[in-house]
Parts: C-alpha cells; structure tokens; sequence
C-alpha cells in the first residue's frame, strides 16, 4: 500500500519523458536523461537544457524619441557582446528584440495516450544594469516576461 501516493496514469501526463517504474507510483519517476525530475502537487520531468540567446537588441529611447542601441563589439549578436551604452542620456523606456533557440529531442518515444508535446519557454527575466560615469553601479529594474 503506497498510501496517498500519486499514480502514472493515462489520463495524466506525470513523469513523461520519463517511467514510473514497475510501482507506477509517481514518486519513483525516473526521467530521461536531460530531463529532471521535478515534484509540487504533481511530479513532472522537466527540460534541463537551457535556451540559447542569439540576438540580442536593445534600444534606450528617450523623452524626445532619440535612439541609443548597445552595439556588439564582436560579430556575434549575442548578449554578452554587447558594449555599453554611453552618454549624457536619461532614457524613458527600453526595447528588446530577442532570438532564442530552444531544442529539445526526448530519448523515449510518447505513450499512446499523449497525442502531443511541445517544449518551450514561459518566461524570461532581463536584469539591467546601470552605471555612472564615475563606475558606481546601480539596479536599474527586472523585466519578467511570460509567453
């Protein structure tokens, strides 16, 4: 007897990629590899693979509609080639346009009774920060967005 222990159940999509094992209780949900196991009310396994960035634009407009974009001083357009902003500049909002990539390939095939799966983001968070000319830093805000 597994007491209130919650059940791998067709109507259900816990532990998958994943088994429950031969107890099919989901407390002994093993999940593929790079997936991890991940129990609230429920247990799921989720993706341990992060996205990539690959474009990273950002734009700090100003009060009369002038423009500053962080520049990236490599090739790349990822994040963390881009430069500093510099000037005499109180922006009034920021911009972002972002490229992410996200591949996720599950090493066991879907159970008859999940018709599909998709793999995504939910949300992202920008943290931005801000620096004086004489290098003191400061928090400039945290941007959560949900998708």
């Amino acid at each position: 007897m597994h007491g209130c222990s919650g059940l791998c159940a067709w109507n259900d999509h816990f532990c998958w990629p994943g088994s429950c094992g031969s107890s099919g209780i989901t407390e002994d949900c093993s999940c593929d590899s790079g997936f991890t196991k991940v129990s609230y009310s429920e247990t799921t396994c989720q993706p341990t693979q992060k996205p990539s960035i690959n474009t990273c634009n950002t734009k700090a407009i100003g009060p009369n509609g002038e423009k500053k974009r962080a520049m990236s001083s490599k090739s790349s357009t990822h994040c963390q080639y881009l430069a500093d902003m510099y000037g005499n500049f109180k922006p009034s909002y920021m911009t972002y346009d972002m490229v992410i990539d996200l591949h996720i390939y599950p090493s066991s095939s879907r159970p008859y009774f999940i018709a599909e799966s998709r793999f995504g983001l939910r949300e992202a968070s920008f943290y931005i920060e801000r620096r004086d000319v004489r290098g003191k830093q400061g928090f400039l805000y945290v941007k959560v967005m949900h998708f």
